[in-house]
Protein backbone atom coordinates (compact mmCIF):
# COMPACT_ATOMS: atom_id res chain seq x y z
CA UNK A 1 0.00 0.00 0.00
CA UNK A 2 1.10 3.37 -0.29
CA UNK A 3 0.97 5.85 1.72
CA UNK A 4 -0.11 9.41 0.24
CA UNK A 5 1.16 11.38 3.48
CA UNK A 6 4.56 10.70 2.18
CA UNK A 7 5.17 13.51 -0.06
CA UNK A 8 4.32 16.28 2.44
CA UNK A 9 5.77 14.38 5.56
CA UNK A 10 9.39 13.21 5.42
CA UNK A 11 9.96 9.58 7.00
CA UNK A 12 10.43 9.70 11.09
CA UNK A 13 14.24 9.45 11.11
CA UNK A 14 14.07 6.70 13.58
CA UNK A 15 11.58 4.43 11.40
CA UNK A 16 12.60 1.42 9.76
CA UNK A 17 12.85 2.36 6.35
CA UNK A 18 14.75 5.09 7.10
CA UNK A 19 17.71 2.83 8.83
CA UNK A 20 17.19 0.23 5.93
CA UNK A 21 17.70 3.28 3.26
CA UNK A 22 20.90 4.29 5.69
CA UNK A 23 22.60 1.28 6.27
CA UNK A 24 21.93 -0.03 2.87
CA UNK A 25 23.58 2.98 1.18
CA UNK A 26 26.25 2.73 3.80
CA UNK A 27 26.64 -0.75 2.62
CA UNK A 28 26.77 0.18 -1.17
CA UNK A 29 29.43 2.58 -0.87
CA UNK A 30 31.93 0.35 0.72
CA UNK A 31 31.11 -2.27 -2.08
CA UNK A 32 31.10 -0.11 -5.00
CA UNK A 33 34.55 2.00 -3.97
CA UNK A 34 36.30 -1.66 -3.39
CA UNK A 35 34.58 -2.77 -6.73
CA UNK A 36 35.45 0.21 -8.54
CA UNK A 37 39.13 0.54 -7.02
CA UNK A 38 39.81 -2.85 -8.09
CA UNK A 39 38.44 -2.39 -11.96
CA UNK A 40 40.58 0.81 -12.03
CA UNK A 41 43.90 -1.37 -10.38
CA UNK A 42 43.05 -4.43 -13.21
CA UNK A 43 42.74 -1.24 -15.99
CA UNK A 44 46.38 -0.13 -15.20
CA UNK A 45 47.74 -3.79 -14.58
CA UNK A 46 46.45 -4.09 -18.46
CA UNK A 47 48.50 -1.74 -19.26
CA UNK A 48 51.08 -1.99 -17.46
CA UNK A 49 51.63 -6.00 -17.18
CA UNK A 50 51.76 -5.92 -13.77
CA UNK A 51 49.15 -8.11 -12.75
CA UNK A 52 47.48 -8.76 -9.98
CA UNK A 53 49.95 -6.04 -8.15
CA UNK A 54 47.56 -2.84 -8.85
CA UNK A 55 43.54 -4.80 -8.75
CA UNK A 56 45.04 -5.79 -4.82
CA UNK A 57 45.93 -2.33 -4.42
CA UNK A 58 43.31 -0.96 -5.77
CA UNK A 59 40.82 -2.95 -4.02
CA UNK A 60 42.83 -2.28 -0.60
CA UNK A 61 42.07 1.22 -1.31
CA UNK A 62 38.45 1.13 -1.77
CA UNK A 63 37.80 -0.78 0.74
CA UNK A 64 39.47 1.68 3.43
CA UNK A 65 38.06 4.22 1.28
CA UNK A 66 34.43 2.75 1.88
CA UNK A 67 35.69 1.87 5.30
CA UNK A 68 36.81 5.51 6.44
CA UNK A 69 33.30 7.11 4.84
CA UNK A 70 31.18 4.41 7.29
CA UNK A 71 33.52 5.33 9.90
CA UNK A 72 32.78 9.35 9.46
CA UNK A 73 28.72 8.87 8.51
CA UNK A 74 27.97 6.67 11.90
CA UNK A 75 30.39 7.33 14.22
CA UNK A 76 31.86 11.14 14.03
CA UNK A 77 29.51 12.85 12.03
CA UNK A 78 26.96 12.14 14.48
CA UNK A 79 27.99 12.91 17.44
CA UNK A 80 29.44 16.08 15.88
CA UNK A 81 26.06 17.14 15.51
CA UNK A 82 24.05 15.58 18.52
CA UNK A 83 22.65 18.71 19.97
CA UNK A 84 22.79 16.72 23.68
CA UNK A 85 26.21 15.96 23.16
CA UNK A 86 28.68 17.53 26.23
CA UNK A 87 28.90 21.46 25.67
CA UNK A 88 31.69 23.51 25.96
CA UNK A 89 31.87 25.90 28.61
CA UNK A 90 33.43 29.49 28.98
CA UNK A 91 36.04 28.18 31.04
CA UNK A 92 37.26 25.31 28.53
CA UNK A 93 38.04 28.00 26.04
CA UNK A 94 40.56 29.83 27.67
CA UNK A 95 37.91 32.93 28.69
CA UNK A 96 37.73 34.31 32.81
CA UNK A 97 33.66 34.37 33.03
Amino acid sequence: MIDKRSKDHPPEPHSAMAHLARFSGHGLTLALSTGLFLMAGWWVDGKLGTRPLFALAGALLGAAAGLYSMVQHLLLIPRRDDPSGPKESQSSKGEEP
